[in-house]
């Protein structure tokens, strides 16, 4: 395995854990997205989600950065 390899599967082992994560929040009882005029929107800031992040994590209920200053305890 050459050091290509070896960064492939690092991103692949971060990715599968952010997904984790991020089902395991949604399991622990935390609401998806704010619905505002048919449009999805962060709990905490009211933005708009964009419709990749809502397709890359299903039922995400806030937007990165909110979901950034989550987990670094801010």
């Amino acid at each position: 395995m050459d050091i290509f390899d070896q960064a492939q599967e690092l991103e692949r082992l971060e990715r599968e854990a952010a997904l984790s994560r991020a089902r395991s929040a949604s399991a622990q009882g935390r609401e998806g997205p704010e619905w505002i005029d048919g449009v999805a929107c962060c709990r905490e800031c009211g933005e708009p989600i964009p419709p990749a992040r809502l397709a890359a994590v299903p039922g995400v209920g806030l937007c990165k950065t909110c979901q950034e200053e989550m987990e670094a305890g801010n």
